[in-house]
């Protein structure tokens, strides 16, 4: 380990929250950092043609966000499209964006600039980041929060017993839920999650999620798109390995047998299967690591930036805990729950309703997970997903983009 320099030893800046700490001679000193954004970007003039997108934190061109932004393009609106990336530089060499979408750096003062002078702010993750630098949503701004899961079985926010301790993220996350002008939900049971759980008392836009639209569409150029992506044969048949994060970090869960699984497939319903599996966005640093040994048949797609295309281009996909397998049934294919950590995580986390009352076989073990795949009935397993998406009061029928952008043109003519 290197040994501190003497100025290392006796100073140091760093950012807790909204506070900038200076330690002097290991006295700290804080330093309000909003007030840096009052004085440099709240006077900016807003400027009524610009939106400012966000997907996940930075991620790449994904999401709700993503579809909200084709369909917008598609109507060749005059709109300035802004949108905010954690590496602009790699977003440019990868060319995932389309040409009329600008691209901005979010550790950047710019990010900072461009939320302050836009018009409307589309999101599907909350605000905290900027809101601790000392993002202020003014008057004549509006802000059209999406979300990223659907019919989720986690809890969420307000219904997760390990959030009660961070009293400062609940105070932020309450701060960015006020801020939300409207919230798009594609059924009546987010309707009553979002209500209790993200601290959110305004009117719910029940649109559907313009992510979905993609599953009542033509796919074939989607499938071939990704086929080639990653140099998959089109003879092979794909599944799609979804697993989720754990909020405490833990790793031992990553346990499927990818050869035995692909095996199965096969024995169940023919033909060469390739396994993608992508981790979810927090967990995908380790994804270089859980698949070094580059086990036969399996490619990595934690990297890739639109997970609904993988969604579309697999013919079968098995998660944990994941909303994307609750959007995966919309195009009526496999879906296999394998879950190996289930009492641990309905303690640490908890669910919204039984894994075992979703259309999806659920397993604990790799031998559950080949037998339920042996077993499949999907004459059953279609009934299961009409009732469920009965029960849950889902409304998705493709055309969640055009209700949002419908709403987006309202806006920014000051017609709301």
């Amino acid at each position: 380990m290197a040994k501190l320099s003497l100025l290392e030893k006796n100073f140091s800046i760093t950012n807790s929250g909204m506070y900038k700490v200076i330690t002097i001679l290991g006295i700290p000193f804080k330093f309000d950092r909003t007030k840096f954004y009052q004085k440099k970007y709240s006077s900016l003039t807003i400027k009524n043609d610009k939106i400012v997108i966000e997907n996940f934190n930075g991620s790449s061109y994904g999401c709700n966000p993503k579809y909200i932004v084709e369909e917008i393009i598609k109507r060749k609106l005059p709109f300035e499209l802004v949108w905010i990336v954690k590496d602009v530089a790699q977003e440019m060499e990868h060319n995932n964006f389309p040409s009329q979408v600008r691209l901005v750096s979010r550790s950047s003062r710019e990010a900072l600039k461009e939320l302050s002078s836009a018009k409307l702010w589309i999101d599907n993750q909350r605000k905290v980041y900027y809101l601790k630098r000392g993002l202020a949503k003014k008057q004549g701004q509006y802000y059209i929060q999406t979300w990223h899961g659907s019919l989720g079985i986690k809890k969420l926010d307000a219904d997760v017993r390990a959030f009660d301790l961070n009293t400062g993220w609940i105070y932020m996350a309450k701060k960015d839920s006020s801020m939300i002008d409207y919230f798009i939900s594609n059924s009546k049971f987010e309707d009553n999650i979002v209500a209790k759980a993200l601290w959110y008392d305004k009117e719910i836009s029940e649109f559907g999620h313009p992510r979905n639209d993609i599953f009542f569409k033509d796919n074939s150029s989607i499938r071939e798109k990704v086929l080639s992506y990653f140099n998959i044969p089109k003879s092979k048949k794909i599944l799609l390995y979804v697993p989720s994060f754990r909020d405490n970090g833990d790793m031992s869960w990553y346990s499927l047998n990818y050869q035995k699984v692909l095996e199965t497939l096969a024995k169940k319903w023919r033909g060469d299967w390739v396994c993608i599996s992508r981790l979810h966005p927090r967990a995908k640093k380790f994804a270089q690591d859980l698949l070094k040994n580059e086990i036969p048949n399996v490619v990595d797609g934690s990297f890739y930036p639109d997970i609904q295309e993988l969604l579309v281009a697999s013919d079968a996909a098995i998660t944990d805990y994941s909303s994307c397998i609750f959007d995966f049934m919309l195009g009526r294919k496999p879906g296999f729950i394998f879950a190996t950590d289930i009492e641990d995580y309905n303690t640490e986390r908890g669910f919204y309703y039984p894994l075992e009352s979703t259309p999806f076989p659920v397993a604990v073990n790799n031998e559950q997970l080949a037998n339920n795949i042996l077993n499949f009935d999907n004459e059953k397993y279609q009934k299961d997903i009409d009732k469920f998406l009965a029960d849950k009061g889902c409304m998705e029928d493709g055309h969640a983009s055009e209700r949002v952008v419908d709403l987006i043109e309202k806006i920014m003519k000051d017609e709301v």
